[in-house]
């Protein structure tokens, strides 16, 4: 039984619904491959925030069975796409839903096993590889999508609070290689498949960064430059992208979109919304804020400056943290390297509704800095 003070009761049957949050969610579930009818279908069904995850769940369930039905029936690029629109239901119905972790990541383990089936029906120069970095007594899981260019650059993808590697890293992954890059994205500590092993505390992340560079450098098998490295992270991530490549000097240059950089301590924490102080509390596996704060207490001033470029985007109508122009302004003037801020004051948390016009000049901005300058 899960346990709700007043406040999350409340929020999570009137404020959590279509009309006031749902709806800021759909560039982001389109954005990694969710058909928009069956958003829309699934949403329909939702009677109550407490009942997200089991209706999409459900929903992964019946698409996952016709992908072994169109893979039976020897439809193998049917049942790949099927299985990644499971990936996909899954990752939707564990989006966010912190508030009871034995659902979540019951939930986000069938979408680890729909992703692997997916990924065994691809041809084998473009199947996403499987690579475990090993670290602090655990391994980080990722994916490696490699590009079909020789002595291409690497860009290392940086989870925010809620992303997995199975969903967001894969259709991010796509673009990228298809744009001559390779591709790497992870579950860090406290997030995905390392949380159960593993959880989040500010100070210790950028070292699992840093321990994947080491792997790559190590491991020169994939025919990578690792000469040019780029991080890229939305959400959480945008601010952790930018912080570990100022921690790692072979990050050569850095994309952040929406990124918490301060949280204010315990007094900050109290100030987010319901769902988000849940997710800080199961990202570093305490029982309250008051005892999560000491691992999700930072201040991106006071982190070593960054040096390299920096592409930097903040959103003006971002429910996910109070005043998102003051988060804009702190990042530039930590940034002592070249830097451009692009703040879209109508967009939603992490630009979502902007997608269209985002991704496309950010691959443009990585080729400029990692693939043109180069040449």
């Amino acid at each position: 039984m899960v346990h709700l003070t007043l406040k999350e009761k409340f929020a999570f049957k009137y404020i959590f619904s279509e009309g006031r949050v749902y709806q800021r969610w759909y560039g982001r579930f389109l954005s990694f491959g969710l058909d928009y009818g069956r958003l829309r279908r699934v949403v329909t069904r939702v009677p109550n925030w407490l009942n997200w995850c089991e209706q999409w769940t459900i929903e992964g369930d019946a698409v996952f069975k016709k992908a072994e039905e169109a893979l039976d029936k020897g439809n193998r690029v049917q049942a790949r796409a099927l299985f990644h629109e499971a990936v996909g239901c899954y990752h939707a119905g564990q989006h966010v839903f912190f508030i009871d972790s034995n659902q979540k990541e019951r939930t986000q383990e069938k979408a680890r096993k729909s992703y692997q089936r997916a990924i065994s029906l691809y041809d084998e120069k473009e199947r996403p590889i499987r690579i475990d970095v090993p670290f602090n007594g655990v391994k980080i899981p990722g994916y490696l999508r490699l590009s079909t260019v020789p002595d291409s650059p690497l860009i290392i993808f940086v989870n925010g609070m809620d992303n997995i590697k199975e969903a967001e890293g894969n259709s991010h992954g796509n673009l990228f290689r298809q744009n001559g890059f390779n591709y790497f994205t992870f579950d860090g500590p406290g997030q995905g498949e390392l949380w159960k092993d593993m959880k989040f505390d500010v100070k210790e992340y950028h070292n699992a960064v840093t321990a994947i560079i080491n792997w790559f450098e190590q491991h020169p098998i994939y025919g990578m430059d690792m000469g040019r490295i780029g991080l890229i992270g939305f959400s959480l991530g945008g601010y952790l992208a930018p912080m570990c490549a100022a921690y790692d000097k072979r990050v050569k240059c850095v994309v952040g979109n929406s990124g918490l950089v301060f949280t204010g301590g315990l007094e900050g924490l109290k100030k987010l919304n319901p769902l988000w102080q849940r997710g800080v509390t199961y990202m570093t596996g305490c029982e309250t804020l008051e005892h999560a704060t000491a691992q999700f207490d930072w201040d991106i001033e006071r982190d070593p400056g960054l040096n390299v470029p920096l592409l930097f985007y903040h959103a003006g109508k971002d429910e996910v943290m109070p005043s998102p122009k003051l988060h804009a302004d702190k990042m530039m003037r930590w940034a002592k390297g070249e830097k451009t801020l692009h703040y879209y004051e109508k967009a939603e948390h992490c630009t979502m509704d902007y997608l269209d016009e985002v991704f496309p000049e950010i691959i443009d901005w990585f080729k400029n800095k990692l693939i043109e300058r180069q040449g």
